[in-house]
């Protein structure tokens, strides 16, 4: 052997190798015992347990079930406030894709050079990443009605 492994293999080196061992069995059976604990972990580990974990959180047949056709009368009595938080809010409140933030006059100033109806044309046909529509079933006068909204909501 060589002196660099007989320095590894020393007395003092296995006699702190065993302190060491030692305190790590007394704190594993004293500190870290589960024999003075009878309640066990409730459902980890067991086949139930882990059959809930692995169940999907959402199934097309759960979607699908959930899902109610609208009649076409269900947006006639909102009004223009509630129609925009239906399907404006989403991306107009917060500006994703482009689209104009309400309340930022400036970003609606400069797309009503135009006009009002320019931009109830392009709701109703979509717009960039904006779906014909806003991605509603709104009616051309539901349209224009929440347009007239954004845009006095943005000071205009």
């Amino acid at each position: 052997m060589s002196s660099a492994q007989n320095e590894t293999f020393s007395p003092r080196n296995l006699s702190v190798f065993g302190a060491l061992l030692f305190t790590a069995l007394i704190l594993g059976e004293v500190v870290f015992s589960r024999h003075g604990n009878d309640e066990a972990p409730v459902g980890v580990g067991t086949v139930e347990d882990i059959a809930m974990r692995l169940t999907p959180v959402v199934t097309i047949d759960g979607i699908m079930a959930g899902v109610t056709v609208r009649s076409s009368d269900d947006s006639a009595e909102k009004s223009p406030k509630q129609l925009y938080a239906g399907a404006c809010l989403g991306c107009h409140a917060s500006g994703i894709a482009g689209s104009p933030k309400v309340g930022d006059k400036v970003a609606w100033q400069n797309r009503l050079g135009d006009g009002i109806d320019a931009i109830v044309t392009s709701a109703i046909n979509g717009k960039g990443a904006m779906p014909a529509n806003g991605g509603s079933t709104y009616s051309k006068d539901q349209i224009y009605a929440v347009v007239e909204f954004m845009l006095a909501e943005s000071g205009l």
